[in-house]
């Protein structure tokens, strides 16, 4: 019977003589599947970091998702296999064994201790097909995308845990606990990572991108709510037109009130703001017309801040915002 550790110190020869395995199966025979090997129910987890959460923040697996599909084909399962795998890890399901409420707890957790299984079985996978059939890299660990997701989520531990507190769940089971909190916590990181590829990770004030030229992120992107963490529903957490990407500096300034936009995309600067750009040059590089963009810079597929976010933080404007025509 597999444990705990089977999983957590997979190493890259284990991985390999999985992936051996997994690639000499015949085709699925219904119900009488083989048990799962620990390399594919860690690539079940990955598969539901990419995936958008429900409104309620459930953690599920897409049928017409083409990843979740070449995963099933691969190892001979359904796709309806592959996420109830992910709904054992989670603890939605009353059958799931124990240690795999803990595997999701250590692998949700803030250290990211999947990022290093992640890359040893995408290693292993590499030492067998060189070209990338098997395991393409989904998560972006490669190109930094994973990386530059996981910083740039704008909510603390602390508040995800009081998040979870309110909610009516067992509190008399502390795992119960720590699994809602790490759901949580993988719902903002999905959160973040669509919000980043709405903007093509770039800054949407000002156009900063760490991707265009392959900078590693401590950062320098974060992707923020427009109406606070704090004062949004369960579904507005979640929910990515309440989000914006954007550099420090400029997160900074819209989550201060500096710097606003309108219902049309349109970026304004507080009458605060004016005066300092005015009387500092400091402020003027930062903040003027040859750093700050007009409106959004957001292409015309992306999807746009929603209307009731963006009233929401216009209204709370202190002395008002002017828009400045460049």
């Amino acid at each position: 019977m597999l444990k705990l550790a089977d999983y957590l110190d997979l190493s890259v020869p284990e991985a390999r003589t999985q992936w051996r395995a997994v690639l000499s199966r015949g085709s699925s025979s219904g119900r009488n599947q083989v048990d799962y090997l620990p390399i594919e129910t860690l690539i079940c987890f990955g598969l539901g970091l990419i995936t958008p959460p429900s409104a309620s923040g459930v953690i599920n697996l897409r049928s017409g998702d083409p990843r979740v599909q070449h995963f099933a084909q691969l190892f001979r399962r359904t796709q309806k296999s592959l996420a109830a795998k992910l709904a054992n890890l989670d603890g939605r399901r009353p059958h799931s064994a124990r240690y795999e409420k803990e595997l999701w707890i250590a692998l949700s957790g803030r250290e990211n201790a999947y990022v290093e299984l992640y890359t040893t079985i995408l290693v292993s996978a590499r030492e067998l097909d060189p070209d990338e059939q098997i395991m393409p890299d989904f998560l972006g660990v490669g190109d930094n995308r994973f990386q530059v997701v996981t910083e740039a989520v704008d909510v603390s531990d602390e508040e995800l845990a009081r998040s979870v507190e309110s909610d009516d769940i067992q509190q008399n089971d502390p795992l119960t606990e720590l699994a809602r909190i790490g759901t949580a916590r993988i719902g903002q990181q999905q959160f973040a990572r669509q919000v980043l590829e709405n903007s093509d990770f770039a800054c949407v004030f000002c156009g900063l991108s760490t991707k265009k030229h392959a900078i590693r992120s401590a950062r320098m992107l974060i992707a923020s709510h427009i109406k606070p963490w704090s004062d949004s529903t369960n579904r507005e957490r979640l929910d990515t037109t309440n989000g914006l990407a954007a550099c420090p500096t400029h997160d900074a300034a819209f989550e201060n009130h500096l710097i606003s936009l309108d219902r049309s995309g349109r970026i304004v600067r507080s009458a605060e703001l004016q005066r300092a750009i005015a009387a500092d040059p400091a402020w003027d590089n930062a903040f003027g017309s040859r750093t700050l963009a007009s409106s959004l810079q957001l292409a015309e597929s992306a999807r746009p801040p929603g209307p009731s976010y963006v009233d929401w933080h216009w209204s709370l404007a202190q002395g008002g915002f002017e828009v400045i025509y460049d």
